[in-house]
């Protein structure tokens, strides 16, 4: 995915999202691709690049972009497995394709609130506007992606909200001590 594709799909995902969703499901059905190199791991690298001017000092910079970019890497892998294992609905490679294509597109408006982790007081706030939108984006996937019915799947997801609010509310937190760590 080049840059003009990644950025595209960032819009789309965050302001019309069900078209996304669309998309990546007859993307998915025709050919397997690897959304975590293809997305995930771009948009990422992407956050913590644009944080280097916000922080100035570039060697404690660095090293707090790459401890930024660690913790987001192993939030999403414990997201994948996870939401495989609360939806538990069947473990065919497609299913687990499907799940890991939402976690990483859904993840997104947690990734670009990093950018407002540095605003003191208010950065709780943004984190929170963060995850409520990733849950928003990611419930909406989960039920186009999956075929899920809402009313059957309503303990899985509540389930899943609640593993994803809590594992980005321990990143946030992580991420908060690795700033008072280098001193930001």
């Amino acid at each position: 995915m080049g840059v003009k594709e990644l950025f595209s799909a960032i819009f789309t995902l965050l302001f019309r999202n069900s078209i996304l969703w669309h998309d990546q499901k007859e993307v998915l059905s025709g050919k397997e691709g690897n959304v975590l190199t293809e997305y995930a791991v771009p948009v990422i690298a992407l956050v913590q690049l644009a944080k280097f001017p916000l922080i100035g000092v570039p060697q404690p910079a660095m090293f707090f972009a790459l401890t930024n970019f660690l913790i987001d890497v192993v939030v999403l892998y414990l997201l994948g497995g996870g939401v495989e294992y609360l939806l538990a609905r069947e473990q065919s490679e497609s299913f687990k394709a499907r799940v890991l294509t939402v976690i990483c597109y859904s993840m997104t408006p947690v990734w670009l609130g990093e950018l407002f982790y540095f605003t003191g007081h208010w950065s709780g706030f943004f984190a929170f506007l963060a995850i409520t939108y990733t849950l928003v984006i990611g419930r909406n996937g989960l039920i186009l992606m999956l075929n899920l019915e809402p009313e059957v799947f309503r303990a899985a997801l509540r389930k899943t909200a609640l593993f994803v609010v809590v594992l980005n509310t321990l990143a946030f937190l992580l991420i908060s001590a690795a700033m008072r760590l280098f001193n930001f």
